[in-house]
């Protein structure tokens, strides 16, 4: 009987770790705070609701449909901001235009984030990803710097957001005249 009160017991901390992870709270430290319970106790009802996550069918068609419902929600969302460029740029709203192309490089960071998550990407693709990533965001600061050379302030504001973001410092061409 003292066995299968333990048993039960495990059980419900099992189920107590994979309600909080459901819901985002997916850090040890916090999950172990919460319960009570020690990180290294956390980790391994972490990794218990895993593995049984992983055996059990229906959580597991649960999981790919939420991932799939995410995966479209996100392409949703940057096929949206798509149109927002183009009428940005209809109306010569550079700084509209800038920050919702900031906001889809976001967004697909965040969707690949998320597939890397749910193990849907190996290492070997992950390589590969990450140098398109990389000339993706190339081509994005070719556009945002071609976009913004005939604005002196958007041009400088730009140069400066970049460099927040990429850590290096953009060069900004200066147009005009040189008087002597």
């Amino acid at each position: 009987m003292a066995k299968e009160i333990e048993l039960l017991d495990r059980y419900e901390q099992i189920n107590a770790v994979a309600q909080m992870y459901i819901k985002g709270t997916t850090n040890p430290t916090t999950i172990a705070k919460e319960l009570g319970i020690k990180r290294a106790a956390a980790l391994e009802l972490i990794e218990e609701w895993r593995d049984i996550a992983k055996s059990n069918d229906d959580i597991r068609e649960q999981a790919s449909e939420a991932l799939q419902a995410g995966i479209q929600h996100y392409s949703m969302i940057v096929e949206r901001l798509w149109e927002t460029v183009e009428q940005s740029d209809k109306a010569d709203d550079y700084k509209t235009k800038n920050g919702v192309l900031k906001n889809i490089a976001d967004i697909e960071a965040k969707k690949i984030d998320m597939l890397q998550k749910a193990g849907l990407y190996d290492d070997a693709s992950l390589g590969d990803e990450l140098a398109e990533m990389e000339e993706k965001q190339a081509i994005l600061i070719s556009i945002l710097k071609e976009v913004t050379s005939t604005c002196e302030h958007c041009k400088f504001e730009v140069a400066r957001r970049l460099a927040k973001v990429t850590g290096k410092t953009e060069p900004v061409v200066i147009s005009g005249e040189v008087s002597e």
